[in-house]
């Protein structure tokens, strides 16, 4: 796939800190990337992980995904477990409609092989991760015991790309809101994982303009 047009396309487009981002991952043991919505952080972490399937650092990509805790228990939605978790994988199928991989061939090729894994946050433990490109998303969305989880799966063998941001975060609550933060600033100062900051929205002007706007403490939104 990293042969193919989009791709070529896709790469040639980012940006300098979208190109850090990339080359962070494939360097690094662990990239945490703090990124406003829009930027494109999912499509690079997509685009990384499989550069490093298709090269053989890694033998296969583990999709996480920490939802809303409103929802989190999966009980709101029909179907199977697996039914279930499908619903919250659709900003990693998106990514993949980037690259010109289809969800079909998803399931047809990479998914059946277990050369992809997608979950959720609630069916980690007891997970080992080995020689894997791991992507966390949605990180800011995890309290400090979902992240240790998560992170305490991981082996040295994996490229793991921590992905999140403040204010997008949808669990107002102290602990979760503060979690991914007091993560990342730790991690950053390890030689072995860098920090990356993505700030870009390329999405458009609705997109730009809703979101710089805040909810005061009186109830008045208002442009930040």
């Amino acid at each position: 796939m990293i042969d193919n047009q989009s791709f070529k396309e896709l790469y040639q487009s980012l940006d300098k800190d979208q190109n850090k981002m990339f080359n962070s991952i494939i360097e690094n043991k662990m990239t945490c990337c703090d990124a406003k919505a829009g930027t494109g952080k999912t499509t690079i972490a997509v685009m990384a992980a499989f550069k490093l399937l298709e090269t053989d650092v890694v033998n296969k990509i583990i999709y996480i995904r920490f939802p809303d805790k409103m929802v989190q228990s999966l009980g709101a939605f029909p179907g199977e477990l697996v039914d279930k978790e499908k619903y919250y994988m659709q900003p990693f199928f998106d990514a993949c409609k980037e690259l010109d991989i289809s969800e079909d061939l998803l399931y047809k090729q990479y998914i059946p092989t277990e050369q992809i894994q997608l979950m959720t946050n609630i069916t980690l433990r007891g997970s080992n991760f080995k020689d894997s490109a791991v992507i966390i998303d949605e990180a800011q969305n995890a309290t400090f015991k979902d992240l240790k989880l998560v992170l305490t799966r991981l082996h040295d063998s994996c490229h793991s790309v921590l992905i999140g941001h403040v204010a997008q975060c949808d669990n107002k609550n102290a602990d979760k809101e503060e979690a991914f933060t007091m993560y990342i600033d730790h991690l950053c100062k390890k030689p072995w994982s860098k920090k990356i900051v993505l700030k870009n929205n390329y999405r458009g002007e609705v997109s730009k303009w809703a979101d710089s706007l805040v909810l005061t403490p009186n109830g008045y939104i208002v442009d930040k």
